[in-house]
């Protein structure tokens, strides 16, 4: 395996990571311009009095497609930002209410506290809050969008089993996504995904609703605006699903990218690669907190526990590269193997 320094690591992920993250809105605004553009091949904007210029169906107007995309995308962008800024500042009080994480005292455990303010002295990383969650398996993430929500959560378990240099091997891996901001950038990536999903079922409601009142099938077969409505809605589905997959494939590979950084960064503040990758061993027989059942939370752990179990199957090939892209967490003796090179 050709040896990578961490700092060349670090630099190349957040590199990929930008590209990535850009193409969120490009897959959104995207999915609006086909929606206008296969209507405006059906000849769907007949109504606005554009026939009369002489358009036909089955062919692109490309003055009327930039007309409608360009009038589309303000509200398009609105409605999207309105919805971003509650699920953002709503996440960290989902994320504590679904793993029901407590505060940890000092005075509970001096040796954490210890633990995690020479890591952050050393790092120059202002103190997170300490949270503890009540699971004998082992596992550990951050979370919080700013400095003030900002916070690590430990398992009772990865405290009790793992000695002192692994469990600050794990803390500087949280404490990098914090420096790093990929805490904040995951809560990004998880609310681009949940517009989709929301697409996803409006639409799906909709449809049903619509398939569903007998009023409505009666006049849906004497009706060409009704069955216009229908087609629209049904190709706003597609291109809704076409945008949750590919959305969904960024955001994984944001994450997997994200964990790579936090594990050189991680072993760099903490000074010993091996004791992370030790940890990452203890942790991988027993990750826990599989009763959480939220993908987009199990993805700020340290290591996946379903992952986990997906990768004691033992795929191999073809078909552990393709189960890979739909994992949010990179392969874990893959990360293992990475730290020990260092």
């Amino acid at each position: 395996m050709k040896y990578v320094g961490i700092q060349t690591q670090i630099w190349r992920n957040n590199r990929n990571t930008v590209i990535l993250l850009l193409m969120f809105p490009v897959i959104l605004l995207g999915m609006v311009l086909g929606t206008i553009m296969l209507l405006d091949w059906l000849g769907y904007f007949c109504w606005d009095g554009v026939c009369e210029a002489g358009l036909q169906a089955t062919t692109f107007h490309w003055d009327v497609i930039w007309r409608y995309f360009l009038d589309a995308m303000p509200f398009t962008l609105a409605v999207t930002a309105i919805w971003f800024v509650i699920a953002y500042f709503t996440n960290t009080a989902i994320i504590r209410h679904a793993t029901h994480a407590r505060p940890l005292e000092r005075k509970e455990n001096v040796r954490v506290y210890n633990i995690v303010e020479n890591l952050c002295i050393a790092g120059g990383i202002e103190m997170p809050k300490i949270n503890i969650v009540e699971d004998s398996s082992l596992n550990a993430f951050a979370s919080g969008i700013d400095i003030n929500s900002y916070t690590i959560t430990l398992t009772t378990g990865i405290i009790d089993k793992l000695d002192d240099a692994e469990l600050s091997a794990v803390v500087g891996h949280e404490l990098t996504h914090i420096k790093n901001r990929d805490t904040r950038l995951m809560v990004v990536c998880i609310v681009f995904v949940g517009i989709f999903s929301m697409l996803m079922s409006v639409l799906s409601r909709v449809l049903s609703s619509m398939w569903q009142t007998p009023r409505y099938r009666g006049r849906r077969k004497n009706d060409s605006a009704g069955a216009g409505i229908v087609l629209v809605l049904i190709v706003l589905l597609v291109w809704a699903t076409i945008g949750y997959f590919f959305s969904s494939l960024t955001r994984l590979a944001i994450s997997r990218k994200r964990e790579y950084v936090a594990d050189a960064g991680g072993a760099e503040l903490c000074g010993d690669p091996l004791a992370l990758a030790s940890a990452l061993r203890k942790i991988s027989n027993d990750p826990g907190l599989a009763s959480v059942q939220r993908d987009d939370i199990a993805q700020l752990y340290v290591i996946h526990p379903d992952e986990e179990y997906d990768n004691e199957m033992g795929l191999t090939g073809l078909v552990a590269k393709a189960n890979i892209l739909f994992c949010t967490h990179p392969d874990t003796p893959e990360r293992i193997k990475l730290l020990e090179q260092f």
